[in-house]
């Protein structure tokens, strides 16, 4: 039987699938548990403090968690929106030594807004068909990422659907189509170039922004900007142009890639970085980007570790690695493909974020009673 703790209040609703802990039915039995059942109303009372959901299943609650049961008066999915939203007040009245917590004394007397029912529900509905809408969305951005991630997988070792027949087993890579070259990145890139040996400066807007391999996402991407995020005025002949691949060479995040685009400003590449500049003719920038997310990348990266030493790959070695090149046309192909899937998920994820936006607002104006609902 799940057995839920405040930190197992991470949605609205709470089922077995939240509880990272488990009882026997006669555990659960033992009246040394509470036990909740659905409709149930959970607020955290220590340590997380604020936390809030409506149980789903039977379960059992740890001491983290005050069970409230709602009377007639009150409907438990509006009393829960409306607990949630004083979350900030409850932490506030929080207090103890080692452990943080909040009195059933204190929860008993607190103040709650208190519309007729039928208003409750009206209130709960919106509040609900906002989440639903969430829920929808994220799915739909989960389900895109698997399949960017399976075509990311077919499309770098099968080649564009539909384009090929035969094909043929490439050392180090595995199997490509047999009209697609085997060559070393160094091959189809400038000489490669290592990052500016220089402190970073305080955030200054006026000066580029000064990427580090701590900056380098697992996704290829760059984190927000920290405190010491600015280029030093002396570093000149670093500045990233559209295309530039920057492959980090040292310590935990050796192997982690980022390919420079406009978008992202000015920036300027620090030490521990290396720079490939691909020949246009000859390679899509974007195509090698992709490659090095591929799992046969990540198998060469690892092949490249010394035991007992600290992970690093210098320029030669990147320069050395092998990778498939198709025909141009089809190298653009795959990326316009891949980047089409990217976009879908980038305009689920900003839904996503106008739709939480929106929740708050309704929820602010609904259980405050500055907009009334009949």
């Amino acid at each position: 039987m799940p057995f839920v703790t405040g930190a197992d209040l991470t949605d609205f609703r709470v089922s077995r699938d939240h509880a990272r802990s488990f009882l026997t039915p006669k555990g659960l039995r033992s009246g040394t548990t509470v036990v909740c059942k659905p409709g149930d109303l959970l607020l955290a009372t220590r340590t997380r403090v604020g936390l809030a959901g409506i149980a789903t299943d039977v379960m059992g609650a740890s001491q983290d968690i005050t069970r409230l049961v709602a009377n007639g008066r009150v409907r438990s999915d509006y009393l829960c929106r409306a607990l949630m939203k004083t979350a900030h007040s409850l932490q506030k009245m929080s207090r103890g030594t080692t452990i943080q917590g909040i009195t059933r004394g204190d929860v008993e007397a607190l103040p709650i807004l208190l519309p007729p029912l039928p208003e409750q529900r009206a209130i709960a509905a919106v509040l609900d068909g906002i989440d639903e809408a969430i829920e929808r969305t994220d799915a739909v951005i989960a389900a895109t990422e698997r399949l960017r991630d399976s075509l990311l997988h077919d499309l770098l070792t099968r080649g564009v659907p539909g384009w090929h027949t035969e094909w043929k087993e490439a050392p180090g890579i595995g199997t490509i189509p047999t009209d697609w070259a085997v060559v070393r990145l160094g091959d189809v890139c400038s000489p490669p170039q290592y990052g500016a040996a220089a402190a970073a400066r305080d955030h200054d807007p006026s000066l580029p922004r000064y990427v580090r391999i701590t900056d380098l996402t697992d996704d290829g991407h760059l984190r927000p900007d920290d405190a010491r995020s600015a280029a030093p005025r002396e570093v000149t002949g670093f500045e990233l142009l559209p295309g530039d691949l920057l492959f980090a060479r040292s310590g935990a995040t050796v192997g982690k890639t980022y390919m420079y685009q406009a978008e992202d400003g000015p920036c300027v590449f620090a030490g521990y970085l290396i720079r490939f500049q691909s020949h246009r003719e000859q390679a899509d920038p974007r195509f090698l980007s992709l490659w090095t997310h591929s799992l046969a990348y990540w198998k060469w990266v690892a092949s490249m570790f010394r035991a007992g030493a600290q992970p690093n790959i210098n320029a030669a070695e990147y320069a050395s690695m092998p990778i498939p090149r198709p025909p141009l046309h089809e190298q653009r192909t795959i990326a316009e493909t891949l980047r089409a899937l990217d976009k879908s998920i980038e305009a689920g994820k900003r839904q996503c974020e106008l739709l939480a936006a929106s929740k708050t607002s309704a929820a602010d104006a609904l259980l405050t009673g500055q907009v009334r609902l009949p």
